[in-house]
């Protein structure tokens, strides 16, 4: 050889060395890649959460109270979220949801590589992140198990975890479990809630407007709602719609319809205060120690999903709470008028009218009604009436007529001289004596059926020709001082149908159905009920003569009483008698036998036995309705409940207070409550003769005493009146509910009458007449039963002679007796008044 060669020993070019080498390095790179991205995904999934089993799930629902019928009382929770199964949504807000955020759910698992391109291409041409590629699957898989932080490895797991949960679950579930728990703005979860809150309806009530509104709702729940941006989720909405309408989900009408409706939340409903706020607040109050929260992570907590359901008729609810309301204006008015709201000086009366028909509108107060209460300004004011304006158009007139009590609030002087000229009831002569011009008031409309008085006065015919020039009549009203309770309780079940903390929730949210109050004479049928059951004759007759202890002498020094019996006693609710009957009672069983007997009628107060507290001691309205409603249950202890039962999100029952005596408990339920229950006997306080007895002196005090008023109900009442400087009471029965009410003052800044010895304001004539207004809705269309028309083996009527206790030789009142206590002997016309010799000095 003429030159070294190098020569390839197993005769290969050098071409396919290379390739060889290039194909070896590209199978150890494409290995390499492998590991690296399996070690990736080793290492960004060693610490992903299990993902549960699809019926191991519990979110944080909603716990609701409701009334007896089912009405919704309140809610509780701190995620407002109604659970509903995807095959009951209705077809057209999935496919909104779908056509908003997933298109091409049922074609993908769990990632869609398609929306990642064009979402990728969309973004770089626009310079900023203006489109994203989230699956409903993995911004399920993001809210169910992961966090929200904004980074790229959060991603890839966001993305491994979809693809796991599309393993796992179906679509449908998926589809459920992200319409269920996403966040939508306004404190709602899920698309349920959206759907109440924004647009006051159910899901299958969404038209495709509606449905394409919340379905743009997740892209930035917390600052664009219809509620804040509405013209932002229009424009959002639209696009959905088109699209809905391109993949043929929407005719052309329906698209073109859906497109000319505006955006418009409705005023959210707070059934809280709207409906039964105190019975609610304490179910409320019973729900959250029954609340539980498990260790998991947040979102699948389980807390909440409670049913509290009441024992409330929430239409007799409704009927007491305006009778309270209307109740304590009433007697706010009787007090004075305290003066206007505020003055306002011309210049800024256009401002107030504007802001008020905003504040109008936002309450949701669209046209006024005869029991809206709204703020107005006055214009103008002559004696016989004041010229109103609420907004710039609403404008009115009130007649001196209807605003007649507004004579000046009356504060009791220091003196007792001085207070015992204070009047109520005043009549105003001048609507300017009350009312200037710039005043803010409180009015509402008047009743469009009332009565038009006629008159010849010059400010009557003023307002005559104001009402006929087309100004609606409004009235002056005030915000009441004196505050109220009402509480209704069926006796044989215990269920209480109405309850009334006050005159106004808003104002003052206290339930004075459980406030410790001066009972009056209330507290009297409670030891004359032991005075018959330790065998005291009702025909008893007592020295009507002042009564004494020492110094002390409550019923003064004028012996203008008369001797009487027990039972009239009562009847009239005679303070000198009552003493004694206090005193013979006490000197019988001494104090702790006699808070005993209170004790077992459901009064829990102890008395200190002192004889005062024979006119009255203090105990709260619940209390001595129960025991009323105790003497009307035949003696058998009543218990008043408000909660029938608390179930769980399953329907376990976890609190179970059903009556077999409610009407509401099903047969099979009754049967087993009835078994399991306690004996009568075991429940019985005082026996049925004693029971019939002190109800029968009851009807007596509806009939012919101090609750006289209550014979307009026409059917057989048993009650009792109970007046006092600062309280006025009135507790009554009829066949079906025992209801009680009082009116006093909170604070005792001021008594409920003109003075402490001549207030105008009784039981009879402020308690009673509230009473009445409920009962008579409440009993309206029920028919008349006596439930003193059957008479216990142990009891025996006769007839008595008032004057001497003695059986009526003609007419008499009928009073019961125990049998072997009624007396003997016949009252002639020559008999003294046989008086008991053991009382006769007390």
């Amino acid at each position: 050889m003429s030159k070294l060669e190098i020569t390839n020993p197993r005769g290969r070019s050098w071409p396919l060395v290379v390739i060889r080498l290039v194909f070896v390095c590209m199978i150890a790179g494409g290995l390499a890649v492998v590991f690296l991205l399996g070690g990736a995904y080793v290492w960004l999934a060693r610490d992903l959460p299990l993902i549960p089993p699809y019926d191991a799930i519990r979110f944080e629902t909603v716990s609701q109270v409701r009334a007896a019928h089912g009405q919704i009382l309140s809610e509780v929770y701190s995620q407002r979220r109604y659970m509903v199964p995807v095959e009951e949504m209705p077809p057209l807000v999935v496919n909104a949801f779908l056509a908003s955020e997933d298109e091409r759910f049922f074609n993908h698992s769990g990632t869609d590589l398609r929306a990642i391109l064009r979402a990728a291409y969309v973004n770089i041409r626009s310079g900023r992140v203006k489109e994203g590629a989230s699956t409903i699957t993995q911004q399920t898989a993001r809210t169910l198990l992961l966090s929200s932080e904004r980074k790229m490895a959060r991603k890839v797991r966001e993305a491994i975890v979809a693809r796991r949960i599309e393993d796992i679950y179906t679509k449908d579930q998926i589809l459920t479990l992200y319409l269920n728990m996403l966040f939508l703005g306004n404190n709602s979860y899920g698309v349920q809630a959206a759907s109440r809150a924004y647009f006051g309806k159910e899901l299958h009530e969404l038209d495709a407007a509606e449905a394409a509104a919340l379905a743009v709702l997740p892209q930035s729940p917390g600052s664009v709602t219809p509620v804040s941006k509405p013209d932002v989720v229009e424009s959002r909405r639209n696009h959905v719609l088109r699209r809905m309408h391109l993949k043929g989900i929407l005719s052309e009408e329906d698209f073109n319809a859906a497109l000319a409706k505006k955006v418009q939340a409705v005023r959210p409903k707070n059934n809280l205060r709207e409906r039964a706020p105190i019975p609610a607040t304490k179910a409320m109050q019973a729900i959250a120690p029954l609340a539980k929260k498990s260790s998991s992570v947040p979102v699948l907590a389980g807390e909440g999903g409670l049913t509290a359901t009441t024992t409330i008729d929430l239409g007799l609810q409704l009927v007491a709470q305006e009778v309270a309301r209307d109740a304590a204006v009433s007697l706010a008015k009787r007090q004075g008028y305290s003066g206007p709201i505020a003055h306002i000086e011309a210049p800024r009366w256009d401002e107030f009218l504007q802001r008020n028909q905003s504040f109008l509108a936002i309450s949701g107060v669209s046209q006024l009604s005869p029991r809206d209460t709204v703020l107005a300004l006055a214009s103008s004011v002559d004696s016989g009436g004041v010229h109103i304006q609420v907004t710039p158009e609403i404008k009115g007139f009130i007649p001196l007529e209807l605003m007649k009590w507004a004579t000046k609030y009356t504060e009791f002087p220091k003196k007792n001289k001085d207070r015992a000229r204070t009047s109520l009831d005043g009549k105003l002569k001048s609507a300017a004596d009350a009312v200037t011009a710039g005043d803010v008031l409180l009015v509402r409309l008047a009743d469009p059926n009332r009565p038009k008085p006629k008159s010849k006065k010059r400010g009557a015919k003023t307002a005559a020709n104001d009402v006929a020039s087309g100004s609606p009549e409004f009235q002056l009203e005030v915000f009441p001082g004196p505050q109220v309770a009402i509480a209704s309780v069926e006796p044989k079940s215990g269920r209480i149908v109405a309850l009334v903390g006050g005159s106004d929730f808003d104002i003052s949210q206290v339930n004075r159905t459980e406030s410790i109050r001066q009972t009056g004479s209330v507290i009297k049928p409670l030891y004359y009920s032991k005075a018959y059951d330790m065998g005291v004759a009702p025909s008893t007759v007592l020295a009507g003569t002042p009564y004494r202890e020492g110094e002390w002498a409550p019923t003064g020094d004028k012996d203008d009483t008369k001797d009487m019996t027990l039972y009239e006693a009562l009847t009239r609710s005679e303070n000198r008698i009552s003493l004694r009957v206090f005193k013979t009672v006490m000197d019988s069983i001494g104090i702790s036998g006699l808070n005993d007997w209170l004790r077992g009628l459901g009064f829990n107060q102890t008395l200190g036995g002192y004889t005062p507290e024979a006119l009255g001691a203090d105990a709260s309205p619940m209390e001595m309705l129960t025991a009323f409603a105790t003497f009307h249950n035949e003696g058998i202890a009543v218990k008043p409940v408000l909660i029938r039962e608390i179930r769980d999100s399953t329907g376990t029952l976890v609190v179970d207070n059903r009556s077999s005596r409610d009407a509401a408990t099903s047969l099979f339920d009754a049967i087993s409550l009835e078994t399991a229950a306690q004996t009568e006997d075991a429940l019985r306080v005082m026996t049925e003769e004693t029971a019939f007895i002190i109800t029968h002196n009851l009807r007596n005090v509806a009939e012919r005493g101090t609750g006289r008023a209550a014979k307009k109900l026409n059917r057989p009442v048993y009650g009792k009146t109970g007046t006092l400087p600062f309280d006025v009471w009135f507790i009554g029965s009829t066949h079906e509910l025992t209801t009680v009410t009082w009116l006093g003052q909170d604070l005792r800044e001021r008594w409920l009458g003109r003075s402490k010895e001549k207030g105008r304001v009784f039981g009879a004539d402020t308690a009673l007449p509230a009473w009445m207004n409920f009962m008579a809705v409440a009993t309206d269309g029920l028919p008349v039963v006596d439930d003193l028309e059957e008479v216990p083996e142990g009891v025996v009527i006769v007839n008595i002679d008032l004057e001497t206790g003695l059986l009526a030789s003609s007419g008499g009142t009928p009073m019961p007796h125990l049998v072997g206590t009624e007396p003997t002997e016949y009252a002639t016309e020559n008999d003294w008044l046989a008086i008991d010799e053991e009382l006769a000095d007390f």
